[in-house]
């Protein structure tokens, strides 16, 4: 007959993310959106000083990215891991929304940004 351990937990909830190697992390989608509504195509402000650095710059006032994917398309979409992150999605969007309209070498908005809080995903949406 086979022992079971009195702490042992498959899940802490279904459709949460369960963390069993360290610090609690917090999973954010980040969609840039430019003051005309429009996403703004990531892929071309990957420089020192563009877009990007700023925004990692941002980020990591409250926390430590742990792993980032920026989409291989002109959707605006980051999504970030967090390790001991200090942000809620509504502070965040706030932050980067607070960036302005000038962001960067190439002045780009950030003003319009949608921030939300997900859970791990391993697929491609």
């Amino acid at each position: 007959m086979p022992i079971e351990p009195k702490n042992f937990k498959v899940t802490n909830a279904i459709g949460s993310t369960d963390n069993f190697a360290g610090a609690e992390v917090q999973f954010f989608h980040i969609t840039i959106v430019q003051s005309d509504s429009s996403v703004l195509d990531l892929r071309t402000e990957l420089d020192f000083n563009e877009t990007m650095h700023n925004l990692i710059r941002t980020i990591l006032e409250r926390g430590t990215i742990l792993y980032q994917r920026i989409d291989n398309a002109a959707t605006g979409r980051i999504d970030i891991t967090m390790e001991r992150s200090g942000w809620t999605a509504a502070t965040l969007q706030v932050a980067i929304r607070a960036l302005g309209d000038t962001v960067g070498v190439n002045s780009r908005s950030v003003s319009l940004s949608v921030v939300s809080q997900t859970e791990l995903k391993l697929d491609n949406s």
